[in-house]
C-alpha cells in the first residue's frame, strides 16, 4: 500500500505494510525507498503522526544513500558488442584499416584501427574525451541558471571516482565522473545541479533538500533513473 506525508516542502512516500509486531517499523532501503511495517489494525493517522516524528531520521538517511553511488561501468571493445552513451545502446563495429579513428552514425560506433589489438585503448581515450566534452556542454546551461541566483565557479573538472557520480569540494571545485556520459542527458543535469547546490550547503540536510526541489523540481525521478546505471 503506497502512502505519503508531507514534511515542510518534502514529500515522503512510503510502502506500508502490515504485521503481527506490537511497534512501528520504518526502514529505509539503499534506493531510498522507504518501507513502513505497522501492527495490524493501526490507525492510518497514527502511522503517519509516527512517520512525521520521524521524518528528519528518513531525510537525513536519504541523503546517506543519496551521496554513496556503487559505479561499476566497465567497456568491452569487440565487434557485436555495445556501449551505452547518453542512455542509448550503440553497437561496436570494429575492423581493421589504414589509420587508427572513431566515427559514430545513427545507433553504431565504428572503430577502425592498424592493430585490432589496439581497438580497447583507441574506444576508451576517445570516449573519455568526448564524455569531457559533452558533459561540459550539457552542464552550462545548468550552472548559468544556477549563476542567476548564486555564485558559481568558472570551470569544471573531471575524475575517474569508484563511488561518486560527481563532487563539490570545500573550495567550491565541482568535479564530474567521466562515466556520466552512459546515463541520459537528464541525469547528466541532475548531477550537476546535486553538485552545485553543494555550493551552498555543503551537507544533506533540509536547506540542501529544499534548495535542490526549487532548482529542479523533479529530481528525484531523474535520480530514481540514474541509479539503474551504477
Amino acid at each position: 500500500m503506497k502512502e505519503q506525508i508531507v514534511f515542510g516542502r518534502h514529500h515522503i512516500d512510503f510502502e506500508l505494510k502490515y504485521a503481527n509486531r506490537k511497534s512501528l517499523g520504518i526502514k529505509v532501503q539503499p534506493d531510498t525507498s522507504v518501507i513502513i511495517t505497522a501492527p495490524i489494525d493501526t490507525p492510518i493517522d497514527k502511522i503517519k503522526a509516527s512517520v512525521s516524528k520521524k521524518a528528519m531520521w528518513i531525510l537525513q538517511k536519504k541523503s546517506f544513500f543519496l551521496s554513496i553511488d556503487t559505479i561499476n561501468i566497465d567497456l568491452t571493445i569487440k565487434s557485436g558488442y555495445s556501449v551505452i552513451y547518453l542512455g542509448r545502446q550503440y553497437k561496436l563495429v570494429v575492423e581493421q584499416g589504414l589509420k587508427d579513428e572513431v566515427r559514430y552514425k545513427g545507433n553504431l560506433f565504428h572503430i577502425s584501427v592498424k592493430k585490432k589489438e589496439n581497438a580497447q585503448k583507441l574506444f576508451e581515450n576517445w570516449f573519455q574525451q568526448k564524455a569531457i566534452w559533452k558533459i561540459t556542454e550539457i552542464a552550462k546551461p545548468v550552472i548559468k541558471k544556477f549563476s542567476l541566483k548564486y555564485e558559481t565557479p568558472i570551470d569544471i573538472y573531471f575524475q575517474e571516482m569508484p563511488t561518486r557520480w560527481g563532487s563539490c569540494t570545500i573550495k567550491n571545485k565541482l568535479i564530474f565522473n567521466p562515466k556520466l556520459i552512459h546515463t541520459p542527458k537528464r541525469c547528466v543535469e541532475y548531477v550537476v545541479m546535486h553538485e552545485l547546490c553543494h555550493i551552498v550547503y555543503k551537507h544533506h540536510n533540509p536547506d540542501f533538500f529544499n534548495l535542490l526541489t526549487a532548482m529542479m523540481p523533479d529530481w528525484e525521478k531523474r535520480k530514481e533513473k540514474l541509479d539503474t546505471f551504477a
